[in-house]
Order: C-alpha cells, then structure tokens, then sequence
C-alpha cells in the first residue's frame, strides 16, 4: 500500500472490531484499493494525533466509518475523535458529495452524528458487511469506492477481487448482479470479459483435472450411485455463476456482445470431449456444465424472443468432433444425457429426487430402494428444472410459467439439434447416421395435461412462416423448409416418446 497522503481510504473502528476490520483489508486489498490504518500505517514514536488528523484531512478520498455493537458501547474512543474530524471535512465538501460512507458490521443502527443542515450521519446510504449478504454488500462498496477514485484505480481489479472473495454460496447473485450492472456500460466491457472468463477458468480447472475424474467411487454399489451424485452437484456449483451471468447476458445482451459466454461454452463442450482415460461416469460427467449453459441460454433467449442471441450461444460455437474430426455446432456436442451416459437410472433419479425433496443422497437412495419413492420419467430434467430455477426466479416469479418456458427452451434446444443432424445427415449420405436429436425432457410427460411444446411451434411457424421469430434471428439458416424439416422428425420421435410415457 502506499503511504502517499491523499490517496487513501481512511479506516475508522474500535480496537474490539479488528478480527472483522481485518476482512474488510482484505477485500481493499485484492481490489488493489489503498487505505489507512492505525496498526498498519502508524510507526514506532509517530505523533499518532498530527498522523491520522493528517490521513483524515489531507486528501484521503473515502472516509469508512466502521459501527458495531462495541463502538456503540462507549462512551469515549479514538474512533469519536476521527469521526469529529470526519464530520468537519464532510460539511466542507459540496452537498451530494460522496465522501463519509458509515458501514455496519452488525445490524446496530448508524449513529445520529450531527452532519449540519439538517442532515444526521444516519442519512446517509451504508454497506453492511454482516450476515448472508456480506459480500455483495462488500462487492457494492468496492465498486462505490472505485468509481470515487476515478481513474487513479484500474477498474478491471473491482468486480474480481469481490468475487474472489466470494462464498460459493452468494457467488451466484454477486455474478448476476454485477453483469446487470456492466453490460450495458461500454466503459466496463473489459472488465466483465474478464470476471467471465474468470469464472470459466474455474470450471475448466475442474473439468481438465486428471486426478478428478480417475478417483475411487467407493465398493459397493450404493456407495458408486451417491458418489457420483456428489459429482454432479459439485460440478453444477462450479458452473451456476456462469449460468446466473448468462441467464442476464442472454436476455439483455447482443449477439456481438456475448463472446465470452459463448467461448466459455464451447471451451465447456470441448473438455467434456476430449479423451481421457479414468471413471467413465465421472468422465461424462465432464458435459454437465456445457450442457447447463446450452440450456440457460435457450430458456433465457426463448422466453424472451432473443433468437439472435441463441444461434451465437448454442449453434454458432463449434468443436471438432471426436469421430470424423470436423467442426460440429456445441448443440450436437453434447444433451441432457451426455454427462450420465454411463450410470444407471438410479443414479440421476437419486440426484434429482434429493435435490427436489431436500433430502440426504443416501437416505433417497434408500428409499427408492425401499419403494418409499418412485421414479421420475425423465430424472434429469427434473433435476435440471429444480435447480436452475433460482436463477430465473426474477425473470418467473410464478411457478407455473417458469415450467410452461422450460418445456418450451426443451422443445426449441431439440429441434435445433435436429436441424444440426438433418444438415450433417445431407451433407454425409454415405456416412454414420445422424438419426435423431437427443434433447427430450418434461416436456413429453407434460404435453398430455400441461400444453404440447413442440406443436405450440409448428403452429408459430404455420401461421408466422418465414416472419417466425427464429428464422428472422437466423436460426435454420434463416430457411423455412429447414425449420419445418427439423420440426417435423423432431415431432415425430417428440410424440413417440411421448406416447410411451403415458
């Protein structure tokens, strides 16, 4: 840290709050973000009174005024005396200024400082860096302080030193939050590329991680099943943030402006891939994460009619393909069955019954075992459908019009794929067959009572033709005979498996 006067953000607390003062350094200084400090910048026979009075008054930018239960509780402390020279430099500074932002480091009110005119310390706006919403409070402060520092900071090192300091558990609304804040701000462009490649260099670690995926499963078979189950949901954890990114990205972004995300998923559709020798089942597991955000980018495009965006997230990215070695659309690359195409069905319907039920993976192992539960038809997308609702819950706030849109992005995603197959299986008439596409889900189940997706399609483009949405967004090559081709053997196969299902 420098100890330039002026440049500076000024710490004020109570020696009682220094473990959680400490936090807070850290975050300063993974953001790169200078500060002073009486332990850090106070030496051996300093004139500790003429040393903060001068860290307070000769240009320090940001005045942290740090409150908590101790500091409440006493009657005189050093952290009054900084704050009474606080609150002179304030009242010099033009109203409206951002300079004295109090912080709370537990749900204690601010004190009611006297500001002048009128105004009280607790008037003005606080970051609460307590509780589950810590380190988004902790992200909004860094991002406030940046901006107050202008261009003295560079703003790239904000948003990823927050995230960094990030529990899995509020990493997903600190990723949706931030990409809110800088899509639309061409001035932090740079640095939302980098906060998401941040993030799918995460995953790729994970994926690309030899000793993961040749580790033991355990002896017996149950053991085999929860193992594997546990492997799914660390890998979804890995990969929410980026699906909580683009689920906003796909809504509200351009087709020119989602290339990170777009990379990020044909990079995720690649390892999975790729050969490798170890566990098959945690081999294929290697294609979750791609998958997921094939299918966060449909049902955010679809539902919001964002076609363009879908072909430069799901059918424009490509992979070499494993057999003939040619390009291949990261659609065709992987499926809702891809990452469990070598476990049993008791595998993705213990995952999705634990996960939907709140349930221990052994104890539902158990009772499906037990016959104490049944069996979903399709285990995976019901998985799929429960823990992807989260991140749509601002865009669906009702229940049964997120389902309605899922089984819509299912029929969509499918019928792409198709199309994908049609084209490959025109263009090779001599070679492997292409035979059908692989995207089926809750929606064949759900068609008898709860609408039939892919007809709700062929009806779209009956009576829209070539204005239908996906064909003016450029999807089946923008021709109708392909959309309706793709549609009809995706149909087919749709209310076969369908039929069998009832």
């Amino acid at each position: 840290m420098s100890d330039e006067v002026g440049k500076h953000v000024f710490i004020s607390y109570v020696h009682e709050d220094s473990d959680r003062v400490d936090s807070l350094c850290a975050v300063l200084e993974a953001a790169q973000i200078p500060y002073w400090r009486d332990r850090k910048d106070l030496g051996p026979g300093d004139s500790w009174k003429a040393q903060i009075r001068a860290a307070i008054r000769d240009g320090s930018l940001v005045f942290l005024a740090c409150f908590s239960d101790s500091s409440r509780a006493k009657d005189k402390s050093y952290m009054n005396e900084e704050l009474a020279l606080a609150v002179d430099e304030f009242r010099q500074r033009p109203p409206g200024r951002v300079w004295l932002i109090p912080v709370r480091l537990d749900a204690g009110d601010v004190p009611e400082w006297d500001l002048g005119a009128g105004r009280v310390l607790s008037d003005l706006n606080y970051s609460d860096l307590f509780g589950k919403d810590h380190t988004a409070h902790a992200a909004r402060l860094v991002t406030t302080i940046n901006r107050l520092l202008g261009e003295k900071r560079p703003a790239p090192a904000t948003a990823l030193a927050a995230v960094e300091q990030a529990t899995s558990a509020n990493r997903v609304d600190l990723l949706q939050r931030l990409t809110k804040e800088m899509l639309l701000d061409p001035s932090r462009r740079i640095e939302l590329d980098d906060l998401v490649s941040q993030e799918v260099q995460r995953v790729l670690a994970a994926l690309q991680d030899k000793e993961r995926v040749s580790a033991a499963l355990g002896n017996t078979n149950e053991e085999k099943i929860v193992r594997i189950a546990e492997e799914a949901r660390a890998l979804w954890a890995l990969s929410e943030p980026f699906c909580a990114s683009l689920q906003i990205a796909s809504r509200w972004g351009t087709p020119e402006s989602l290339t990170p995300w777009a990379s990020g998923i044909r990079s995720f559709v690649g390892a999975a891939i790729k050969p490798e020798s170890g566990n098959s089942a945690l081999i294929d597991l290697r294609h979750l994460p791609g998958m997921m955000g094939i299918f966060t980018a449909a049902l955010a495009c679809a539902s919001s009619g964002n076609w363009a965006n879908l072909k430069a997230l799901a059918v424009d990215p490509s992979v070499r393909d494993r057999y003939e070695q040619k390009p291949t659309p990261v659609i065709e690359g992987t499926d809702p069955h891809s990452p469990f195409g070598n476990t049993t069905d008791w595998v993705t319907n213990t995952l999705a019954r634990a996960t939907t039920m709140g349930q221990a993976l052994n104890e539902t192992l158990e009772d499906l075992t037990e016959r104490r539960q049944s069996k979903y038809h399709t285990p995976v997308a019901e998985w799929m459908h429960h823990v992807l609702r989260p991140i749509f819950s601002g865009q669906w706030p009702d229940d049964d019009a997120y389902s309605a849109e899922f089984d819509r992005a299912e029929a969509v995603l499918g019928t792409l794929a198709q199309d994908v197959v049609n084209v490959r299986a025109a263009a090779n008439p001599d070679g492997r067959s292409w035979a059908r596409s692989h995207w089926y889900g809750r929606s064949t189940w759900r068609s008898r009572s709860h609408g039939n997706a892919v007809a709700d399609l062929v009806h779209e483009l009956d009576t829209q033709s070539i204005q239908w949405g996906p064909l003016r967004g450029g999807l089946f090559g923008g021709d109708e005979g392909r959309a309706r081709a793709a549609l009809e053997a995706y149909q087919t196969t749709f209310n076969d498996i369908a039929s069998r299902r009832f």
